[in-house]
């Protein structure tokens, strides 16, 4: 095994990486949808978006592999951003970069890879988009042009402005440390806390434009079953997948977190009304009831009842009422038979619940 060295200039490389202010950020739609079509349309079992910090190799994301991070030296992508093209690997068994690496030798048998450099404006290598494959293969010209024009959308959406104003300002008031302690280790997407705090946010530009606030509040149906019969292992697997399926259903200025047990909670960006609202709980409900959960304990069924608050004016709202609110809601949704939304309007005389 041969560790990577270092760009020829690394440090203008990692202030670069710095400059994006993605490192330790939750699950993002646009690059997951990236490493899907990489998945499906290459073939491969395992495709990743990876950013190379200065001892790690971090995964913006990753379809196939629950993993976060590895070391450095043990990353193919490490190698990857040498270099100015697409690193092919056929059989790393047979490369002496790679025939001794743990990732080879052991999980997650890495056989084929294939990864294409991704540069900021400026031209840095920061990362790469690269596939895997558990057997020894090759790209053709066009499977190879097709990796260069998934890196190079990755690229934009990188350098884009897509975020909503909320996860915007509070990605940038902290640093990657306390960023790291906000995000759910289990799913990749906000935790309670970071929720609450994007909430905040949220409320107070929703009240400066005098517009109005929803949340929604949502829970995996009969979940201690899983648990029960498939076991706690089984139980995680679906979590994971069930956000990365949430995350695909709501808008790019809304965002996700997991409140607590199987129970999410989405904060509603730029929120057009309740109509509005509870097209994205429907969208929500539809992902995860479309099919099962495919997991090595076996495919799992899971439906989701949810909960929508919204609020007309956002001004004189609490945010703790708006989630009580869209909790009494889902409760409502779950004795009404589950697999549905109800909804709630807060903050009039005669507000009523809703089925959706």
């Amino acid at each position: 095994m041969i560790h990577p060295s270092l760009c020829s200039d690394e440090a203008n490389r990692l202030l670069a990486l710095r400059g994006i202010n993605q490192l330790d950020t939750p699950l993002d739609e646009r690059f997951e949808r990236i490493t899907r079509l990489a998945q499906r349309l290459l073939g491969a079992p395992i495709a990743a978006i990876s950013l190379v910090d200065s001892d790690r190799q971090w995964f913006k994301s990753i379809q196939g592999l629950n993993a976060a991070q590895t070391s450095r030296e043990v990353s193919f992508c490490a190698h990857t951003i040498l270099q100015e093209g697409v690193l092919v690997v056929p059989d790393a068994r047979k490369d002496p970069r790679f025939s001794g690496n743990p990732l080879v030798r052991g999980d997650p048998h890495i056989v084929f890879y294939a990864g294409c450099p991704i540069r900021t404006s400026d031209g840095s290598r920061i990362g790469s988009l690269c596939i895997i494959d558990r057997r020894p293969r090759g790209l053709s010209l066009q499977e190879l042009q097709l990796l260069r024009d998934l890196a190079a959308i990755a690229e934009d959406e990188f350098c884009a402005t897509m975020q909503s104003a909320a996860r915007d300002e509070l990605i940038s008031e902290v640093n990657e440390m306390s960023r790291l302690a906000q995000v759910d280790s289990l799913t990749r997407i906000w935790n309670r806390e970071a929720i609450f705090s994007l909430l905040d946010v949220e409320l107070a530009r929703s009240a400066r434009a005098e517009t109005g606030i929803g949340v929604i509040m949502a829970d995996l149906d009969r979940f201690k079953q899983v648990n029960d019969t498939c076991g706690h292992g089984a139980g995680d697997e679906v979590l994971r997948q069930a956000a990365k399926r949430m995350l695909g259903a709501i808008r790019t200025v809304d965002a996700l977190g997991r409140y607590g047990g199987e129970e999410f909670m989405v904060v509603l960006g730029r929120c057009a009304g309740l109509d509005g609202a509870c097209q994205v709980a429907q969208r929500m409900r539809e992902r995860i009831a479309e099919g099962p959960f495919v997991t090595e304990f076996g495919e799992i069924p899971v439906t989701l009842s949810l909960g929508v608050a919204y609020g007309e004016s956002a001004r004189g709202i609490a945010g703790q009422k708006l989630v009580e609110s869209a909790d009494a809601a889902l409760y409502s949704a779950k004795r009404g038979g589950r697999n549905r939304v109800e909804s709630l309007l807060v903050g009039t005389a005669n507000a009523q619940l809703a089925t959706v």
